[in-house]
């Protein structure tokens, strides 16, 4: 049977002697951040951690061979939500730190490295992406974004995840548009999860989406499903970071419970192995696992340009 190992609880020796062809060094890359009043900073991680051990487990049920070697969870991320409580870090950092975490692993002969995490911020995601790139390019790594991966096969690049959990008992799918951030989907892992730290006003919290937004004030809905097109990305990434200026959370967490949580990391586990499993067959090499947005980093991964693109909006940003 296949094995989940954490390395901080390992020796230098203990590590040393871990067969190469069958490890897959793995680490969580989300976000402290600000979910709403009603959810800890620490959601994005405990997300990210819960869905990589579920996922972890249906593979070695497939592959019983492999080793999952865990690292503790790095919190250095970009495209947090601009309220006290969240902790930025430049897009360049992101991609030095896990560069350098890539090139030493490398080094000592682990190089199938995955990436996981539960932050859909476009300049953080792709700023991982490109460290990634730079690892299998200069290291001869094998390392993957996860969060990348699975923006492609489950919903082509749209962060809206209405399609893949609408058929859930227990949810509607009017429960689920636009539900991005802290709403039911979070909420209800989270109280499955780590429920003693979700306070209690997320009863209280109704439905409040940026598509609602845009309905009153008679403006066009965003773009989901396909591809997007660069013109839509500029719209989209505008629009979210003036509506987040003010707001914590974009959802329905009044409809979330811990069973529905349970529910949804089921069915996510489910299609995360599967992508991976694309991988470990070898029918997806690193390089087919980049998101959609990857043909346009240089729009996320350019600090300039977004300095810039928030000069012009009059971002405000408490933490930064």
């Amino acid at each position: 049977m296949g094995e989940i190992l954490e390395w901080k609880h390992l020796t230098g020796r203990a590590i040393d002697a871990l067969p190469r062809d069958r490890t897959i060094v793995y680490v969580s890359s989300s976000p402290l951040e600000v979910h709403g009043p009603h959810l800890p900073t620490l959601t994005d991680i405990c997300e990210a951690e819960g869905l990589t051990q579920a996922t972890f487990h249906k593979l070695m049920d497939r592959h019983p061979d492999l080793i999952f070697l865990g690292l503790p969870p790095i919190y250095v991320a970009a495209d947090v939500l601009p309220h006290v409580g969240s902790l930025k870090f430049r897009q360049s950092t992101i991609t030095r730190v896990f560069e350098d975490l890539g090139r030493s692993l490398c080094a000592q002969g682990f190089r199938r490295i995955w990436v996981g995490g539960f932050h859909g911020g476009p300049r953080h995601f792709v700023s991982v992406e490109r460290a990634a790139a730079r690892v299998n390019r200069r290291y001869g790594g094998e390392m993957v974004s996860v969060f990348s991966l699975l923006m492609s096969h489950l919903t082509g690049g749209s962060s809206d995840l209405t399609s893949v959990l609408e058929h859930i008992d227990g949810v509607e799918r009017v429960d689920l548009e636009g539900d991005a951030h802290g709403g039911v989907i979070e909420t209800s892992i989270m109280l499955q999860l780590l429920g003693a730290h979700v306070d209690g006003v997320y009863a209280e919290l109704g439905p409040n989406t940026l598509d609602r937004k845009l309905a009153r004030e008679g403006q066009a809905p965003l773009a989901v499903g396909s591809r997007p097109t660069v013109k839509e990305l500029l719209r989209g990434f505008k629009l979210k970071l003036k509506f987040y200026e003010e707001e914590t959370y974009s959802g329905a967490p009044s409809k979330a419970n811990a069973v529905l949580g349970q529910q949804f990391i089921d069915v996510l586990s489910d299609r995360c192995a599967d992508a991976l499993e694309e991988v470990l067959s070898g029918q997806r090499g690193p390089a087919d696992c980049h998101s959609p947005a990857w043909p346009m980093r240089w729009l996320f991964t350019s600090e300039l340009l977004s300095q810039a693109f928030e000069r012009v909006l009059d971002y405000r940003n408490k933490v930064w």
